[in-house]
């Protein structure tokens, strides 16, 4: 199923469009990880400036919100609530994705 019109917008995009897919729920990290495989990937490309591709994207809003960035609650504290989710999402990816 596609969301091209929820999409279109970016509170849209982080509530609509995040929902987990089939391939990533068999990825969902564990206990030690915070990052999947696949998230692993997009982030790593999105950083080498790759293609922001509609995955990626996905997977890296996937990330910020599972490191507590909410655009809805977090709205009066913008940007000091995003830098702080994109700083343990920096953790993250260091750590479980070994980069």
């Amino acid at each position: 199923m596609k969301i091209a019109l929820a999409c279109l917008t970016l509170p849209a995009f982080l509530m609509a469009c995040t929902a987990p897919s089939t391939d990533l729920l068999s990825n969902a990290p564990t206990a030690s990880r915070h990052i999947t495989p696949r998230e692993c990937r997009d982030l790593a490309a999105l950083r080498k400036g790759a293609e922001p591709t509609h995955d990626r994207l996905t997977s890296e809003a996937a990330v910020l919100l599972m490191a507590g960035y909410n655009q809805v609650t977090d709205a009066d504290l913008y940007p000091g609530a995003l830098h702080h989710a994109q700083r343990r999402m920096d953790d993250w990816y260091a750590q479980d994705c070994g980069m």
